[in-house]
């Protein structure tokens, strides 16, 4: 009788108490309560840094063939970059002449926008004064008509479809910093990273890179 007893006490203490539990789970929910907001945060600001480094990459490559051949319109310096409409916009500037010279290693890509990260932006040489879309009179560099892109003979420019108001700042604000920088889900026209006032929560973003 003892040692049954005493196994039963051994049992009971073992066991963990319905309170216990309760306690044990309120420490979790609340741990999880501090940390998804943050785990989140960090994925997001991971998608916006690198949009912005991939825009210093393409502008590097670009800046590397207007070193090596002196002409922004022209593939190995030879050949005339075609284009899709009118001699004004020339999409796929990444593979149709980035790649094919070696500059660039793979596709324009990035993970903000709508859709595939494949098919939802293009790289494109414009001819000044159709650059960004028409969501302003060009690029106005530092903010000013000073610095505008528009009497440019080639711009070189990101587009990216379908981009979250909230992303379209974040981006504006990595790039061109808080100066630069229109209130959450208003137009952008300053800077490098231009767009229109988000419709329906998203809108198209223009990312200068390089004018000639």
């Amino acid at each position: 009788m003892k040692l049954n007893s005493v196994n039963n006490n051994k049992n009971k203490r073992a066991a963990f108490t319905l309170i216990e539990m309760i306690g044990v789970l309120a420490v979790i929910a609340i741990l999880a309560a501090m940390l998804i907001p943050r785990v989140f945060q960090a994925i997001n600001n991971a998608r916006i840094n690198n949009a912005a480094v991939t825009a210093e990459t393409l502008k590097a490559a670009t800046a590397d063939h207007y070193g090596k051949y002196g002409k922004l319109d022209q593939i190995f310096g030879t050949n005339p970059v075609p284009f899709q409409v009118a001699g004004v916009f020339s999409y796929g500037y990444d593979t149709n002449v980035l790649m094919r010279e070696g500059l660039l290693d793979k596709p324009f890509s990035v993970k903000i926008g709508g859709g595939d990260p494949s098919t939802n932006c293009v790289l494109e040489l414009v001819a000044g004064g159709h650059e960004n879309g028409g969501v302003g009179p060009g690029y106005m560099l530092d903010g000013t008509v000073n610095t505008i892109t528009t009497n440019a003979q080639f711009v070189i420019e990101e587009v990216i479809y379908g981009v979250s108001a909230a992303d379209a700042k974040d981006l504006n604000d990595a790039i061109d910093g808080g100066s630069l920088s229109a209130p959450l889900g208003a137009q952008d026209t300053k800077g490098r990273v231009e767009y229109a006032a988000p419709v329906n929560g998203t809108t198209t973003v223009y990312v200068y890179l390089t004018h000639r």
